[in-house]
């Protein structure tokens, strides 16, 4: 394909690769949103409601601060993830991108 040609935006946004890549790119984020909203409404709401048992201490370290130091550890998995998923993401695009080029 020319890098002066314009692909046919139609027909790639019928293409089944790439509709299965947009899928599954939507379905990661939307569930990692999810998860990670859940997780972080969940910790605010103990903070303000469960004041007593987030004051109590494991390891001399209150619940409320290894409350925070879970939440700064998902953020570092959650990027993990992602990391791991974007060379899969990238393999379909490729499969995209040559499929465009046949055309």
């Amino acid at each position: 394909m020319s890098s002066l040609s314009e692909p046919g935006w139609e027909a790639l946004a019928r293409d089944p690769q790439f509709l299965e890549l947009v899928s599954s790119r939507r379905r990661f984020v939307a569930i990692g949103t999810a998860f990670y909203s859940a997780y972080l409404v969940a910790f605010l709401a103990l903070l303000g409601f469960a004041k007593d048992f987030m004051s109590k201490e494991i390891a001399g370290i209150s619940l409320a601060l290894w409350g925070g130091f879970s939440i700064c550890l998902l953020t570092v998995v959650m990027a993990w993830l992602y990391a791991r998923r974007a060379g899969e993401w990238e393999r379909m695009a490729q499969i995209v991108v040559e499929g465009a080029g046949r055309r």
